[in-house]
């Protein structure tokens, strides 16, 4: 019998009970234990207390894996570049982005000073960025940078908007096919 992987999943301006999360956390069951975070303020984020709220619920250890969702993606990479022990991670960033949003000024604070590309690609193992055409809010050219910043594997889809609820995204089995993929 294998050992059961984990996975942390760190949501974006929703909360870990919203979208495809949930279904995320069952369906991997039970080669995958997926544990959401649980983030303070998700509709009025702060950098600091996200990066502190992520040191108390995710255990670094050898081949970390880490699923991330829009501003849960800068979160999860910000993770990866502070912690210098960190190797081997693998992480599934959907609709991420590392650059300002003119939607959403107020997000600013999350992509200043830019990501260390270098640092944090040296400390994985492997990636996977999911984004689509049509995302409203996080252009998919953002998700694309990100992929060529990590050296990660790209996934861009047509349609898929911001891969919210209110897309039709209640589950993601390719979300979850890639997490599988993963942490083989």
């Amino acid at each position: 019998m294998t050992k059961q992987k984990k996975a942390y999943l760190i949501h974006g301006t929703s909360t870990r009970d919203d979208d495809w999360f949930p279904w995320l956390e069952k369906a991997a069951r039970p080669q995958i234990q997926v544990e959401r975070l649980s983030l303070p303020t998700p509709f009025n984020p702060e950098p600091q207390q996200w990066q502190d709220a992520c040191d108390s619920q995710i255990q670094p250890a050898p081949a970390l894996t880490i699923v991330a969702h829009s501003l849960g993606c800068v979160t999860a990479l910000r993770y990866v570049e502070r912690h210098t022990e960190l190797t081997g991670v693998r992480l599934l960033l959907v609709g991420a982005f590392a650059e300002k949003l003119p939607a959403y000024p107020e997000l600013a604070s999350f992509v200043q000073p830019a990501l260390d590309y270098d640092k944090i690609q040296e400390r994985l193992a492997k990636a996977t960025v999911i984004c689509a055409q049509n995302d409203p809010i996080a252009p998919y050219q953002d998700g694309v940078a990100v992929a060529h910043g990590i050296g990660a594997k790209l996934i861009v889809q047509n349609t898929g908007g911001h891969f919210l609820t209110s897309d039709g995204y209640r589950s993601f089995s390719l979300a979850l096919k890639e997490l599988r993929q993963l942490v083989q």
